[in-house]
């Protein structure tokens, strides 16, 4: 079948990620493209690409590009319901969905449901509850990037991965074993307006006060670009002198990587600090992070409970009190963080784009043609 994604947000392909910084949506969209064109699909993405070319399987062209396909089997939208007209001879047609879904029932909207009777494609069970539209609907959980998923278990010895890795040569070699204590180090990825003064003031006040070694990374361009210096919005100058004051308190500010990048930072933390936000369902960052190992506390908001599994893979926490004193914890005890770690990489918890794509292929088969 032929499938279409389109998205007008940035340029980006399938490799992008793998060379900068990249949204968890446009991620998502790569990935997406990706694991179809591995079913066998022919697969192209409409997005703001300079040029239209293959990346990783799929081929991506600009929206006024001659070659642009004028029709699919199968067209998914990403989060602007305008975009389902993309492609006018579109057998079925999907609307992807990575946040509130309020706007799904908004009157202008119905026109366009009327004509293109989309399936809806959730992120989250907690986003789809949040939906109170009538349009049929399906939940698509995130995959992740292999960078963030190795194939191998972590925790393995050297020799431990050098006997799996012999035994199938195919196979993606594991990273090398954590050190078996891993230095009092949190982090956070959280955007500077969902939540992040609230975890600043319990760092400050309450968590690095009692373990003066502890260390808090803050990865978020927006801030690292103000304090060199780049114009910063409004809204965020608040967050900025807090983080200035809370240099003291060992918390620093740190652009993000690329997916390799960022799968090493979370190998090399101790745990990932997440505030959550009621209107944050895709939790992107925070599938990663999981997937690698790295024990979470969070607050159980949007789809946090989706990625965390309470007391095994991390700690889902009532109240501020409860999220320093299980913060603490982790931090100083090697054994419950391993305990915690080894859990959230377990291979049979890792989501792949691969099973993200077979779900994608069920619902679309689910859906009444309209061409």
């Amino acid at each position: 079948m032929r499938y279409v994604i389109v998205d007008d947000s940035i340029p980006y392909d399938g490799y992008t990620s793998g060379r900068r910084p990249l949204g968890g949506a446009e991620k998502a969209v790569a990935g997406l493209a990706t694991a179809l064109q591995l079913r066998g699909h022919d697969v192209h993405v409409i997005n703001r690409t300079t040029y239209a070319h293959m990346a990783d399987g799929a081929y991506y062209t600009p929206f006024d590009d001659p070659m642009t396909p004028k029709a699919a089997d199968v067209l998914i939208a990403m989060r602007r319901p305008a975009l389902l007209g993309q492609v006018r001879a579109a057998t079925r047609r999907l609307l992807w969905v990575p946040g509130p879904p309020d706007y799904l029932t908004a009157a202008a909207n119905k026109p366009l449901w009327d004509s293109f009777r989309p399936g809806i494609m959730f992120v989250s069970h907690a986003q789809a509850r949040a939906y109170k539209g009538q349009l049929k609907n399906t939940v698509v959980a995130p995959g992740v990037r292999p960078e963030f998923a190795p194939m191998l278990p972590a925790y393995l010895t050297a020799e431990q991965t050098a006997v799996a890795y012999a035994s199938d040569p195919m196979a993606t070699p594991a990273p090398p074993a954590p050190p078996a204590v891993v230095p009092p180090h949190a982090i956070v990825t959280t955007h500077p307006l969902q939540g992040l003064t609230w975890l600043l003031d319990m760092w400050q006040m309450e968590i690095q006060p009692k373990m003066p070694e502890a260390r808090l990374a803050v990865y978020s361009a927006s801030l690292a670009k103000a304090l060199r210096g780049e114009t910063a919005s409004d809204d965020i100058v608040p967050v900025l002198d807090q983080i200035r004051e809370a240099v003291e308190q060992n918390v620093v500010v740190v652009d993000p990587l690329h997916d390799e990048g960022m799968s090493g930072v979370y190998r090399a933390g101790r745990v990932h600090l997440y505030p959550g936000n009621s209107t944050d369902y895709a939790c992107w960052t925070l599938a990663e992070s999981q997937a690698t190992g790295l024990p979470a506390v969070a607050r159980p908001m949007g789809g946090v409970e989706e990625r965390v599994v309470n007391g095994q893979t991390g700690y889902l926490v009532p109240d501020a009190s409860a999220f320093v004193n299980v913060t603490l914890e982790i931090l100083k005890n090697d054994a419950v963080h391993k305990a915690l770690s080894t859990a959230a990489g377990d291979i049979t918890r890792r989501r792949t784009w691969s099973d993200a794509a077979a779900e994608v292929d069920a619902f679309a088969a689910t859906l009444t043609a309209t061409s």
